[in-house]
């Protein structure tokens, strides 16, 4: 007899064949899944943001042993507007930063790209947070004869439209300038290797200042924004961050920030920029690093605790009859064998020595960057009060190993019922100034070793 469409054998294959497809679909469909939680997991993980910035010169830098910038800084108001961490990743690299853009790695890549072309149909763009524009850069005097051909560099980090056609009329003949970026060209202009170059308008203003010989000559493309790069699957966050540019680039903090970083006038950049040779944080940063290597501590920690305690200042006396770079106070310098005469490299070693004994304390804290807390409230408060807040952390069945849990504890010890109880053996602290402290040094030893890997 002839089988039908409706005969028990078709229906049991039809349905096997139906059962392979919609399996096949859902581990597609799984897998997609999979893909798409694994590049929300970097927001939605402790509702910590992960940031790439770009040490560019206008951007992060290093002043008076604090890190600063504008977007470092545009960064920290949105950290405290939004109510997120913000983990920060500092790049040195141009190149490197390129190579992110794609990756789910970052919820903001703060490094300026060209609005154009294949790569960029890709990327999800902030609201603009500054503007900018390039200029041509010379020495002064230097002579714009149009009927002579003058070779105009470009650095390799440049990737915005110049304006061909007035370029053209002044005769320049582009050179572009592989492996140099824009401040590495601003030396060889100084040093007349090259007489012209092409630069944005925010890194000179920055950078003149400390090349006297240097000026900023004609506009030589059109106004450009500058955008944080932002994860395209994360639409929520993105019109967070949107809204919130949009908002506060109409208060006067934002307008600060402008004049602060990109005024002829400000004096953050006349006075207090390291040029981009210097390398150093510290003026000490030499005699830290041979000790600090010979006690095994991070000689940027122990220039975050310098700066916190006296801003490299020395000869200082402070509140308790504390002195010098390291602030320490007389019965700590008679131990380690140091008064008001010794040298300021006497008194960098005795705070070193200092810094290791106390770490010895909290050797059974494993995670270094967590156990600098410890050494930092106890360099501030004294390691008893520290100890005192572990024991309270113990007591109420809370990790005494974690910064999170003993800062808590410390804060409450300005309270009668905790400085009181008996396991508390060094008495009443004002435990939100050594929290604030240690916070702080760990904010300032993060940003170092960001710029000093």
């Amino acid at each position: 007899m002839k089988k039908t469409l409706s005969s028990p054998l078709f229906i049991v294959v039809t349905s096997l064949l139906l059962l392979i497809i919609l399996v096949a679909t859902y581990s597609r469909h799984k897998e997609t899944l999979k893909s798409e939680s694994t590049t929300f997991s970097l927001v939605r993980q402790d509702d910590t943001l992960e940031v790439l910035l770009s040490s560019h010169s206008s951007d992060f830098f290093i002043y008076k042993g604090t890190p600063i910038g504008f977007q470092y800084e545009l960064l920290k108001e949105f950290e405290k507007a939004s109510g997120r961490v913000i983990n920060l990743t500092i790049n040195h690299d141009s190149k490197e930063a390129y190579k992110e853009i794609l990756k789910p790695h970052y919820d903001i890549i703060a490094a300026d790209i060209r609005k154009s072309g294949l790569v960029s149909s890709f990327l999800t763009f902030s609201y603009p947070h500054s503007y900018t524009y390039p200029v041509i850069l010379s020495r002064k005097g230097q002579i714009y004869d149009s009927n002579i051909v003058k070779e105009l560099h470009i650095p390799d980090d440049y990737h915005h439209f110049l304006s061909m056609d007035l370029l053209e009329e002044l005769n320049f003949k582009i050179i572009d300038k592989e492996h140099y970026e824009g401040e590495e060209l601003i030396n060889q202009l100084q040093e007349k290797e090259i007489d012209f170059m092409i630069c944005d308008y925010q890194t000179a203003i920055t950078l003149l200042p400390f090349y006297d010989n240097l000026a900023i000559g004609s506009r030589i493309g059109p106004i450009y924004e500058r955008c944080w790069i932002l994860d395209k699957n994360n639409d929520e966050l993105n019109n967070e961050i949107n809204n919130w540019i949009i908002a506060f680039s109409k208060t006067n903090k934002y307008h600060f920030l402008l004049k602060r970083y990109f005024s002829p006038h400000s004096l953050i950049i006349k006075r207090h920029f390291s040029n981009s040779g210097n390398k150093n944080i510290s003026p000490y940063d030499h005699i830290i690093k041979k000790y600090a290597k010979e006690y095994g501590i991070d000689w940027q920690f122990v220039v975050a605790i310098m700066y916190q305690e006296s801003k490299f200042q020395s000869g200082l006396y402070g509140l308790g009859g504390s002195y010098g770079l390291m602030q320490m106070m007389p019965e700590t310098m008679t131990y380690f064998g140091i008064d008001e005469t010794s040298s300021e490299e006497e008194q960098i070693v005795a705070g070193i020595k200092y810094l290791y004994k106390i770490a010895r304390a909290f050797d059974n804290i494993t995670d270094k960057k967590e156990k600098y807390h410890f050494v930092a409230a106890s360099y501030n408060a004294g390691r008893g009060h520290i100890l005192d807040a572990q024991r309270l952390c113990e007591k109420n069945q809370q990790n005494s190993t974690q910064w999170k849990f003993v800062s808590k504890y410390l804060i409450l010890k300005s309270k009668k019922e905790y400085y009181s109880d008996p396991v508390v053996k060094s008495g009443f602290l004002p435990g939100k100034h050594t929290v604030k402290y240690a916070e702080e040094v760990m904010a300032r030893y993060n940003a170092y070793l960001e710029l000093h890997p």
